[in-house]
């Protein structure tokens, strides 16, 4: 009989540990997958703004050179790109890049958390970068 009773309460810090096992795994599904779609979002606003952006056309180079030169007027194109995130409500963090050749986004903000902020992980940061360049010519003859 002494070797039955030193076993008690062996299931129950068992189903205790499995619990514990079974809400980790459940908690970073939850808080992953708001992660993954906040980055999806992001990285969606952010190839949207660096396309608008890339319209951003210096006009004057464009027309007098015949559309041969296409260059980028980096004030409007920085305009086109943060009015477009604008629109969308991006919240969060925004710096747009903008030259002569391309417009680049970038963004990042902090997915909240549910499961991970009962053990202090209080949000997960996402970052999203978008390049465009602007093209110029027939762009079917441009692809294989």
């Amino acid at each position: 009989m002494r070797g039955i009773r030193s076993e008690v309460g062996q299931v129950t810090l068992l189903a205790l540990g499995l619990a514990v096992v079974t809400f980790a795994v459940a908690g970073l599904a939850v808080d992953g997958t708001r992660a993954f779609l906040l980055r999806r979002t992001l990285q969606n606003a952010a190839d949207a703004s660096a396309l608008a952006g890339s319209g951003g056309l210096d006009s004057s180079s464009y027309y007098s050179s015949g559309g041969r030169r296409i260059v980028l007027d980096p004030d409007a194109a920085r305009r086109a790109a943060l009015e477009l995130l604008q629109r969308r409500g991006i919240d969060g963090q925004v710096s747009v890049i903008a030259d002569a050749s391309a417009v680049q986004v970038n963004l990042r903000d902090e997915a909240s958390t549910s499961f991970l902020s009962l053990v202090g992980i209080r949000g997960l940061p996402v970052a999203v970068v978008a390049r465009a360049e602007p093209v110029g010519g027939d762009v079917r003859s441009q692809n294989p």
